[in-house]
């Protein structure tokens, strides 16, 4: 499916409407350039799953951080700042990636492909200053 969105606004309620179809043990893969909005996709569906907006942060620096929302425990991993595989490994990545207990998000899923399961791509991309094109491959 493709959709194009014009606002931030537009993008969460997007995302918050996609996260009625996650359940538990469901990956989703978050792809796209530097601000494209995978932390705004992040937060609508953390948003839609019943977590406070203004509660959500990204875990840019952190890498990881747990929810526990009205529908279940989330993940949400940012692997931005990786420099090396390896270091998602000693991390122990397996308890997050393959939690059958929790929804888990992943911003910047391109750069361990091959660790981590098949899951919901999301693809962000610019159409303009606010429009993008987010394309959800299931």
């Amino acid at each position: 499916m493709e959709f194009i969105t014009s606002s931030e606004k537009e993008t969460k309620l997007l995302a918050s409407k996609f996260s009625k179809k996650l359940k538990t043990g469901d990956v989703v893969l978050l792809i796209g350039p530097l601000g494209a909005g995978k932390t705004v996709f992040a937060k609508g569906i953390l948003k839609g799953l019943g977590e406070k907006e203004d509660s959500v942060r990204s875990p840019s620096f952190t890498l990881i951080r747990e929810y526990h929302t009205k529908q279940g425990k989330v993940y949400h991993i940012d692997l931005y700042r990786l420099r090396r595989k390896e270091e998602l490994i000693n991390l122990g990545y397996q308890d997050y990636f393959y939690s059958p207990s929790a929804v888990v998000l992943v911003e910047w899923a391109n750069k361990v492909e091959g660790l981590i399961p098949k899951g919901k791509k999301v693809i962000i991309d610019f159409l303009g200053i606010n429009k993008r094109r987010i394309k959800i491959i299931e």
